[in-house]
């Protein structure tokens, strides 16, 4: 695959210069080389649990809000403190920041570039009719605004700019908020029309990919990973933008949980096909040279935040939640691994806060000693994934760990290792 710079032309992605791609990669030694973590905090984590976050993940993507007592405070700053504090503990962790792309939710609070955001309120993505979307601290970018453009632009570069004995304290922006073609722009809007919703995304990418070519050009291996590709449309997206990765969020959970018709209620039964159409999408040629961090989930989740099907006793308090991760870790882990390459990450949690990760917190979904089955040996897969004929059975081999997935049966989905 190819980096690829673009610019706006009648509403198009157009590439004009191109550049070598990496893919995120890990080895295979065990099920805890395969884990990333996403997690954002309100507070810098204390010592241990900077420890615990840099010992049991090679990858962090985070984010922070902003410090209400600290009139100084900038998020880049915080979120490069947290990365520093990271790699003094493992030199070799990658961290990444989390900026959202479709409204200005932290530029317009307490980042480096609060100022410059309120100093053009004309940079504020307007309505057919040419009013104004959103509110305060959640206004939309108009892409379609060079100037704006090459704002946010600015903005993700420059969060990356801090460096430590020659060495960037952050290695990639994580981007929020997936745009698709042929939908609304602003989600549950429908107050843009279809042409001009069609240009804004096809800006939106460019104005990526141009981040993508900005920090190649500045050689320090940083790269963009992008949110929301489930589907090859997403993907057709995503992929020449030149970003060294994508999120598949919704992993077998929401969209990809059975809905009665009778009752109009979920019941936490896979949805045979979408999964399998899922699988496929994974192998497509397209994602071959483009990392996939899988969003893995405890369950049949049908309703964030945590929320089971009736039938299912929904976990309440942090004890549940963490006996029903650790319980549901080899199950859950045997979706990931049927389709996962060596530049594929997998990121097992209940949520997206810092104690969905990291343990020994009060408010800890993950067990204190953390998953022991992360410990175990894996080795390298024998060859792709095999469907066994007539059914909704499917099976790989590992040099060191045997993969069942039965999409009649969540629950019977497992990981045999040799030994643990």
């Amino acid at each position: 695959m190819l980096r690829v710079s673009s610019v706006i032309l009648a509403g198009s992605l157009v590439c004009s210069q191109t550049y070598a791609a990496t893919p995120m990669m890990h080895s295979w030694d065990t099920v805890g080389d395969v884990m990333a973590a996403h997690g954002k905090y309100k507070a810098q984590p204390s010592d241990d649990e900077v420890v615990f976050a840099a010992t049991h993940y090679n990858w962090f993507t985070t984010g922070t809000g902003c410090s209400l007592d600290n009139t100084t405070f900038t998020i880049e700053d915080d979120v490069q403190q947290f990365g520093a504090r990271l790699k003094a503990v493992n030199p070799a962790i990658k961290v990444g920041m989390y900026w959202r792309s479709d409204f200005a939710m932290e530029v317009s609070q307490c980042s480096a570039f609060a100022a410059e955001w309120k100093a053009h309120p004309e940079w504020r993505l307007k309505d057919d009719s040419g009013a104004v979307i959103g509110t305060p601290n959640h206004y939309y970018y108009d892409y379609l605004q060079k100037d704006v453009r090459d704002f946010f632009a600015k903005v993700l570069v420059s969060s990356l700019s801090k460096m430590v004995n020659g060495k960037p304290v952050l290695d990639y922006v994580y981007v929020d908020g997936g745009s698709l073609l042929d939908q609304s722009f602003v989600p549950h809007g429908g107050k843009i029309g279809l042409q001009r919703s069609n240009q804004l995304v096809h800006a939106k990418y460019a104005t990526l990919a141009d981040v993508q070519n900005q920090l190649d050009a500045l050689g320090h291996g940083q790269n963009a990973i992008l949110n929301g590709m489930d589907t090859l449309a997403a993907a057709e997206l995503h992929v020449p933008s030149g970003a060294v990765g994508s999120m598949f969020d919704h992993w077998s959970i929401l969209q990809y949980i059975e809905r009665s018709t009778k009752t109009g209620t979920d019941d936490g039964e896979f949805n045979k096909t979408m999964m399998d159409t899922a699988f496929q999408f994974t192998q497509n040629p397209i994602l071959s040279n483009h990392t996939i961090q899988i969003k893995g989930w405890p369950g049949p989740i049908i309703q964030q935040k945590d929320m089971y099907p009736p039938n299912i006793p929904t976990p309440k308090t942090p004890a549940e939640l963490q006996k029903d991760a650790l319980d549901r870790f080899n199950s859950e882990l045997a979706l990931f691994l049927l389709v996962a390459e060596a530049k594929d990450f997998w990121i097992y949690s209940w949520f997206w806060g810092i104690y969905d990760y990291i343990g020994g917190n009060p408010a800890s979904s993950v067990p204190p000693n953390f998953f022991p089955e992360a410990k175990c040996k894996l080795g390298a897969p024998n060859g792709q994934f095999q469907r066994v004929a007539g059914t909704w059975t499917y099976k790989r081999q590992f040099e060191h760990a045997s993969v069942l997935v039965d999409l009649n049966d969540r629950n019977a989905s497992k990981v045999t290792f040799d030994s643990c």
